[in-house]
Order: C-alpha cells, then structure tokens, then sequence
C-alpha cells in the first residue's frame, strides 16, 4: 500500500476510510494483474487470410510411398 495518503478537503473519518479502502483494492487488483501473463494476440481470420501461405512442394512419388500412413486413415490399425 501507498506509504502516506493525505486527504483534503474537509472530509470525515468515514469518507477518508472510504477513500482509503478504495485505494488499497485498486493497489491489490493492480499487484494480482500484474502477476498474470497476458493472453495472446489471436489475429481475426481476416487478417490471417491476407497473410501469404507456406506452400510446400510437390511430394514425388518414390517419396510418398515412404510416408507413414496416418493414424484417422486406419482406425482399426490393420
């Protein structure tokens, strides 16, 4: 918490805890925001259809009868 609050303007014991309860919670939600990492920036699909593709070659033949087959392509695993 702040070190020393001075309040001014003729305000009572009440408005000054008041003020002072007040400040403490802005100062206790800053420190907890603080200690949280912020979410990432997820870009709309409007803006990730704009961006250019990577476009992987071709696959040759010879190669493509090396790929292992993927696990949804045979579920029984025959």
């Amino acid at each position: 918490m702040t070190d020393r609050i001075e309040i001014m303007g003729g305000a009572g014991p009440l408005e000054a805890a008041a003020i002072a309860a007040v400040i403490a919670r802005i100062e206790s939600d800053e420190l907890a925001a603080s200690a949280v990492r912020p979410h990432p920036i997820h870009k709309s699909q409007w803006v990730q259809a704009s961006r250019p593709m990577e476009h992987l070659a071709p696959v040759p033949p010879e190669e493509y009868d090396k790929q292992p087959e993927c696990a949804s392509a045979n579920p029984t695993g025959l």
